[in-house]
């Protein structure tokens, strides 16, 4: 099971309200679409990583996850869209 991490949890709150269960964010995850397969690259001087990116469209979020660490890193919704693109979303529903 995945981690939430103190990042994730205060976003969640923020952007989806109340409190985030594990195992509700663990089952968003498994249905989302997964947009972005995370990776990791080894330098010679770092290590460079890409988040798994996941989006559910009929919740309406975006989560982010580091599946090296098995953390929820980040969950984006509505609330933190540009205003410009929440008013087009709403003259133009898809």
């Amino acid at each position: 099971m995945l981690r939430l991490t103190k990042h994730f949890i205060e976003n969640w709150r923020e952007r989806v309200g109340g409190e985030p269960d594990p195992d509700l964010v663990n089952r968003i995850i498994q249905e989302a679409v997964r947009v972005q397969k995370g990776k990791r690259a080894v330098g010679r001087f770092a290590v460079i990583k890409n988040l798994s990116v996941y989006c559910h469209f009929t919740i309406g979020v975006v989560i982010t996850v580091d599946h090296y660490r098995e953390n929820v890193v980040s969950v984006y919704s509505e609330k933190n869209m540009p205003a410009h693109v929440r008013l087009n979303k709403r003259r133009n529903p898809a």
